[in-house]
């Protein structure tokens, strides 16, 4: 999120109006919390997904509450590109749910706004949950969300189209971007019109720009809480996508820039008009299922040509958290530490939320995997020798650097900047959207 994959605006990280975001600065754990159905005292869950992530997180809000019957709760559920705007106004109104789907590219934010309850006060048991996927929750030294699942890059891709075009599929282990294009070219020269290689990466947002930056030796963000690139830098991006484009591997920006504001399931990928697919690993259980059990699960390229050098990492896909004003602070992180902790939990979960962060969990539920979610297990351990060490956490105002980009991305695309022009508008604006 944030720079999550999902369809636009869910597959772009839209950060909360500045005027929410001010309001937010104004509420600290003193603010009352609470709202919802406070008659019976239930406790209100809010999360964004997806009508599975709906249907499965109920199942586990029915299965605790056998577990613990004194507790109650009630669920707040939406997609990703209202959930930020509803989340930043019911802060603003003293009326936070007291556990919150919570996601990287906003939890500094809400963190340092005293929003959440720090983590490390409660009782919950963090022993066997992989030690970097429990850092990636902790903020200047408080762990103030628990990662709901593991998450890395990938590229999806589609047998059906490679087929179609006769083209074979990359050793993901050795290939370049420079392969990339001539793959995803070959491929569009070779199917039907309106069919292409690879999706335009400027327009859809996501990963490969952080694994690109990152092969660069940079990153998004700094550890210091500033941008993590030279103008330059992103000018190499931009002059890739452009090629993308130039050669026809990508679509056009017109039908790009469209296609990034689809739901999942009528991306071009989706629906079998486009070979490879940035994502997060997790979804390649949805995308797995639309395309009937087919989709491969793809190393990103490297400009080495070697998988050890591609840059990768594990990502928490979300986290779970609770509100500083929870009306039982204790009772609320008890029901997170059963979501991430308990193998109960685990096998109605499974991994649509991405690879469980507990060891003993994702062993519990092998069995149960369906072979979509079996895919996103099997390339999360895949990668486990090739990791390098974690970006930077998105720091407050991340996310409006992160907008800033895409817009100037689709100046580029349509030929209103060029790409050096277009990054160092970033890199000028980025001090003033960080503060």
């Amino acid at each position: 999120m944030p720079l999550s994959a999902m369809p636009r605006p869910a597959r772009r990280a839209v950060l909360a109006s500045p005027l929410a975001l001010l309001a937010l600065s104004s509420c600290g754990p003193n603010v009352a919390g609470g709202g919802g159905d406070e008659a019976d005292g239930a406790l209100r869950f809010t999360w964004w997904g997806n009508a599975t992530r709906d249907e499965l997180t109920r199942k586990a809000l029915a299965a605790y509450e056998e577990v613990a019957p004194d507790v109650s709760l009630s669920a707040e559920t939406g997609d990703w590109s209202g959930y930020w705007d509803k989340l930043a106004t019911q802060v603003a109104g003293g009326d936070t749910p007291d556990i919150l789907q919570m996601d990287e590219g906003y939890l500094a934010e809400y963190s340092s706004r005293g929003i959440l309850a720090d983590l490390a006060e409660a009782s919950i048991d963090t022993a066997g949950i992989d030690p970097d996927a429990l850092e990636a929750g902790r903020v200047d030294g408080g762990l103030f969300a628990l990662n709901a699942g593991i998450n890395a890059p990938v590229l999806l891709a589609n047998p059906a189209v490679f087929e179609e075009a006769g083209v074979e599929m990359p050793d993901d282990t050795t290939w370049t971007w420079d392969d990339l294009v001539d793959i995803a070219t070959r491929i569009s020269e070779s199917t039907a019109e309106g069919t292409f290689g690879v999706q335009q990466f400027a327009a859809a947002g996501g990963p490969p720009l952080t694994v690109f930056l990152r092969q660069l030796g940079a990153e998004r963000f700094s550890a210091d809480g500033g941008i993590g690139f030279t103008a330059e830098q992103l000018a190499q991006w931009w002059e890739f996508t452009l090629r993308l484009q130039d050669s026809g591997a990508a679509p056009e920006a017109s039908v790009a820039v469209e296609e990034a504001g689809q739901t999942v399931d009528q991306t071009l990928f989706a629906v079998g008009r486009c070979a490879l697919q940035a994502q997060w690993s997790n979804q390649a259980v949805t995308f797995d299922n639309a395309l009937g059990g087919t989709v491969k699960a793809l190393r990103m390229p490297s400009h080495a040509g070697s998988a050890a050098e591609a840059g990768l990492w594990y990502k928490a896909s979300m986290y779970f958290s609770v509100s500083a004003t929870a009306k039982d602070p204790e009772t609320a992180a008890a029901f997170v530490d059963w979501m991430v902790n308990s193998p109960d939990a685990g096998k109605i979960l499974l991994a649509e939320r991405g690879v469980p962060a507990n060891l003993e969990v994702r062993d519990a539920i092998r069995e149960d995997l369906s072979d979509a979610d079996r895919k996103a297990v099997d390339f999360i351990e895949a990668i486990a020798e090739e990791l390098g060490d974690p970006p930077p956490l998105t720091p407050p105002g991340g996310g409006a650097v992160d907008d800033g980009i895409t817009r100037r991305a689709e100046d580029v695309l349509f030929e209103r900047s060029t790409p050096a022009e277009a990054a160092q508008a970033v890199v000028d604006e980025a001090p003033v959207l960080l503060g």
